[in-house]
């Protein structure tokens, strides 16, 4: 997976252990903006602290927190919903999972093969 720097503790600790993705196949490239493009690195991971990894902590799937609904809700403006459930059915356990709990290991399609 690849994505900025300060995202890396997320994904690597919350959700690669929350779908169940084998750790052992996951690694994590975390790169970041250069300085002269203005991105402030320091108020990013303060940002992602606050605004996702402390939700995610409490809230895996990120359907009870209040904070992670509000921001799924203003990425979503026009509320279309993506087909995956039609388009690939072995993934609707885990798309509608929305426990404290980590899903069940017989639940997700790379356990049960």
């Amino acid at each position: 997976m690849v994505s900025f720097s300060f995202k890396g503790e997320r994904f690597s600790n919350m959700h690669a252990r929350a779908v169940r993705w084998p750790m052992e196949h996951f690694h994590y490239i975390g790169i970041d903006p250069e300085e002269s493009t203005g991105f402030n690195v320091h108020e990013a991971e303060k940002g992602e602290l606050e605004n996702a990894a402390s939700p995610f902590r409490t809230d895996p799937y990120g359907c009870n927190s209040n904070k992670l609904t509000q921001k799924r809700k203003l990425r979503n403006p026009l509320k279309r919903t993506p087909p995956y459930e039609l388009s690939c059915p072995d993934l609707k356990n885990l798309l509608t999972w929305c426990e404290q709990d980590i899903i069940p290991k017989h639940m997700v399609p790379w356990l049960t093969n």
